[in-house]
């Protein structure tokens, strides 16, 4: 259990740093747009990326220009389409243990 945590919060602070990266460059891409829309100059902080960072977007569409946080990453497709469950049981199942299963899918509505 101890293991379980420390990889999980392990997991938490990698995601929240990642994040921290996306959001800076989330940043840099709405500054080039604007520089774009209002037909300013780039700022210089941002000419030497400038062709990389106009490539990227490009390729984005409405979903993928927001930066998405690390809460939303269980339930972002909670809506779209409903969860798959994978039922298991042992290497050799017995026969009860096979008629429960089978029982089980028809009670479950995804399995």
């Amino acid at each position: 259990m101890l293991r379980r945590n420390i990889r999980l919060t392990r997991e938490y602070l990698y995601r929240k740093s990642l994040e921290g990266k996306e959001r800076l460059l989330y940043e840099k891409k709405r500054k080039i747009k604007e520089a774009l829309e209002e037909g300013k100059p780039i700022p210089t902080e941002l000419r030497n990326e400038e062709a990389a960072l106009r490539q990227e977007i490009d390729l984005e569409d409405n979903y993928t220009s927001i930066p998405k946080t690390h809460i939303d990453d269980e339930y972002a497709n909670a809506t779209v389409r409903d969860p798959k469950i994978l039922l298991t049981t042992s290497r050799d199942p017995s026969a009860p243990l096979i008629q429960f299963v089978k029982e089980l899918k028809f009670v479950l509505p995804n399995a």
